[in-house]
């Protein structure tokens, strides 16, 4: 399959030497003419790399590239800013800290541009394989966690109609569900806030710093929700009651201070 790249650049020359660069090397190529377009086609097509200029009308690149990574649809899209007239040290590390991965001069050779597009290229599908694997194991936790809890269950209902029928048994029943069952399912949710958390590096940290009153059963919820599960999958997931995942969902977006008609999952997605 074609890797997609979409370049921004006012100058119709220089779009249409790279277009033709690019395109002759086997890359989908679309183009911008400023900034604004570049946003909203990153967003509407998702290529694989931006090639964006620095000087443009309407909004320039690196506020356009402020806005791309700002975006939770597009932050992972690497972007490399291409321009002629912003080349000191200071230009460079405000591009590398607006989230640019590379940086071309203009005017450039054409094997020079080549080489940064396939090298950055590689790079995303490596990381796209890693992610992938990621998932694939966060994946498998979750389902682990859904077989567990549903285990815990049924020892918990066993175990209760145990203590019924033999009442002076309860403190070695009880023994058996907090040292089995409950570790069980407590190291079935390390494991899956383990591979979470390998996808989602600094989400527990940005979060409780501006929730620290958060649960750990509400910040279990939050990691669930942060995959954009619904209710009804998340209930089915942990073995309880839609109408209960619903209602901590309200009390949840009370606590997080988001009006009925935010994005509980979009407020979720920023950190």
């Amino acid at each position: 399959m074609k890797h997609k790249l979409l370049i921004a650049d006012d100058s119709v020359v220089n779009l249409t030497i790279m277009q033709d660069i690019l395109s002759d090397a086997g890359y989908e190529v679309s183009t911008a003419q400023n900034g604004k377009i570049a946003v909203k086609q990153a967003a509407d097509h998702l290529p694989d790399l931006i090639l964006m200029d620095w000087q443009m009308p309407v909004m320039n690149g690196i506020d356009a590239l402020e806005l791309i990574k700002k975006d939770p649809k597009t932050s992972e899209i690497p972007v490399i800013m291409v321009t002629g007239i912003a080349t000191t040290a200071e230009h460079l590390q405000e591009a590398y800290q607006k989230g640019a991965i590379d940086f071309i001069k203009k005017p450039f050779e054409k094997i020079e541009l080549l080489a940064r597009v396939k090298a950055i290229l590689s790079f995303v599908t490596y990381y796209k394989l890693v992610i992938l694997n990621k998932n694939n194991e966060l994946s498998a936790s979750l389902l682990q966690l859904s077989r567990l809890t549903e285990l815990h269950e049924q020892i918990s209902k066993k175990l209760t109609h145990l203590k019924e029928v033999f009442p002076e048994l309860e403190s070695q029943i009880n023994e058996i569900t907090g040292n089995v069952s409950v570790r069980l399912l407590n190291e079935a949710w390390k494991r899956y806030e383990e591979n979470f958390m390998e996808l989602n590096p600094s989400f527990y940290k940005q979060f409780l710093e501006v929730h620290p009153d958060i649960s750990p059963a509400e910040i279990r919820l939050c990691t669930l929700l942060r995959q954009n599960m619904s209710s009804k999958e998340i209930a089915v997931f942990i073995h309880q009651e839609e109408a209960s995942i619903r209602v901590s969902r309200s009390r949840l977006r009370k606590k997080l201070g988001l009006c009925e008609s935010g994005s509980l999952v979009g407020y979720l997605l920023q950190f």
